[in-house]
């Protein structure tokens, strides 16, 4: 492996979620030193022109701080293509932690092309030098086969040397693996172990203050996996978890107080403020589900406008689900006025997003005249197209109204919902 002969630094392998850092030799933290001081007194302009001038000496130590600091926005703006150019840099001289950053950066497509495979290689290299959130990454990569095939049994031995490290995120996962027989003979024995010992850990971390360590625990409690089952425990690691501001934590609390649980009884008004928590942080399951229950008026006062704002958020990151639901809003005038017109625009912009119940919508739009004229010629277009998409009650409405038309309009039907597909890229 190459090496600037400015540079003389011995690897510090540190275990668990720190960075490994290549450590400086004395002469060059005093090299470092004026940096460390601006960096002190809030100067981190300063700090960083010292650091890169050290990186551009070929200092991997320099080169690895430089990197965060354009990634952080540290002293400068943010500059990904910047801070990923020094970690490659650093990566190059074998600094584990930089090749995890790097790693992720490949993983996210953060100031890159988006390359799981390369992001892999990295997780290895880190993991080879004892970095065990890489050695957790890489039974991640392989159980779910990113950047390669899918490998549950050789995901297994990542996460027993994440696990040894102390994760309790391999504990858990080494845990559903059991639970399922995935990559290892299915031993519900074993999985309760695993969840055991990661309950150990995370009342530990979760004691500290880890949100997402109050949100796992809170999780088990609730399960009652590798601790006695406990509603009141489990709502009450939640709730911290919640309030320490894990959008992961509002929702799934927001879902237990809104569905109820066994020990937990139903209370939709409840759940709303966790349901609000999770959908300003742009959560888009609590967005569609907190309008869920502003449409139906279930723990708020009805509200058909606020309904559509948050279906709207909720779509724009893809659940497409909330284009019919803000359709059956307009149509059933939930909190709104009723609009069958506007309802039919979403159902069909529900359609061109893929959604068969959108093309099912539009099916009984045209047959029984609701915001378009009666036709029942495209009834049966949207109807066969909803059930060609695997709408299972499509199939008894294209019978009922294919049995109303004759071969010609049948065919008419077909040739239209050809040409819709051709039109919206499908075939």
């Amino acid at each position: 492996m190459r090496r600037s002969l400015l540079v003389l630094v011995s690897l510090i392998v540190v275990a668990g979620c720190g960075a490994n850092d290549f450590k400086p030799t004395e002469i060059q933290r005093m090299r470092f030193e004026p940096a460390r001081e601006a960096e002190q007194r809030g100067d981190h302009a300063t700090a960083l022109a010292i650091y890169e001038d050290a990186a551009d000496d070929g200092i991997a130590y320099a080169q690895y701080r430089v990197a965060q600091m354009y990634q952080g926005g540290i002293g400068t703006e943010p500059d990904p293509a910047q801070a990923a150019r020094w970690y490659a840099a650093a990566s190059e001289q074998g600094h584990p932690g930089a090749h995890r950053a790097l790693a992720a950066m490949h993983e996210s497509g953060q100031g890159m092309t988006q390359d799981p495979a390369a992001a892999l290689a990295l997780y290895r290299k880190a993991a080879a030098a004892g970095d065990v959130s890489s050695s957790l990454k890489i039974g991640q990569f392989l159980e779910r086969g990113i950047g390669t095939d899918p490998d549950p049994a050789a995901a297994v031995e990542y996460y027993r040397a994440a696990a040894a490290g102390g994760r309790f995120d391999a504990h858990l996962a080494l845990a559903g693996l059991y639970e399922r027989g995935e990559g290892v003979d299915k031993d519900p024995d074993e999985a309760e172990r695993w969840y055991a010992a990661a309950a150990e850990s995370l009342f530990v971390a979760a004691g500290r203050g880890d949100a997402r360590a109050q949100e796992y625990l809170g999780e088990l409690y609730l399960s009652g996996q590798g601790v006695p089952r406990d509603a009141d425990r489990g709502i009450a690691w939640l709730t911290a978890a919640a309030e320490g501001g894990r959008a992961s934590a509002q929702l799934d609390l927001a879902r237990v107080l809104a569905r109820g649980d066994d020990g937990v009884p139903p209370d939709p008004a409840a759940a709303v403020p966790y349901y609000e928590m999770a959908a300003a942080q742009g959560s888009a399951s609590a967005q569609y589900e907190l309008a869920n229950l502003y449409a139906a008026g279930d723990g708020v006062p009805q509200d058909g406008a606020r309904a559509v704002q948050l279906y709207q958020q909720a779509a724009a990151q893809g659940e497409v689900r909330a284009y019919v639901r803000i359709g059956d809003v307009y149509g059933r005038g939930q909190g709104i006025a009723k609009d069958q017109v506007e309802a039919n625009k979403w159902y069909a912009e529900a359609a061109r997003h893929g959604d068969a119940k959108g093309l099912f919508r539009l099916g009984e739009a045209y047959e029984r005249g609701n915001g378009v004229e009666a036709d029942q010629v495209r009834a049966l277009m949207w109807y066969r197209l909803a059930r060609d998409q695997g709408y299972t009650q499509a199939a008894s409405r294209v019978e009922r109204v294919a049995a109303r038309l004759d071969d010609g309009e049948r065919g008419e039907a077909d040739a239209l919902a050809a040409a819709w597909l051709r039109e919206n890229g499908a075939s």
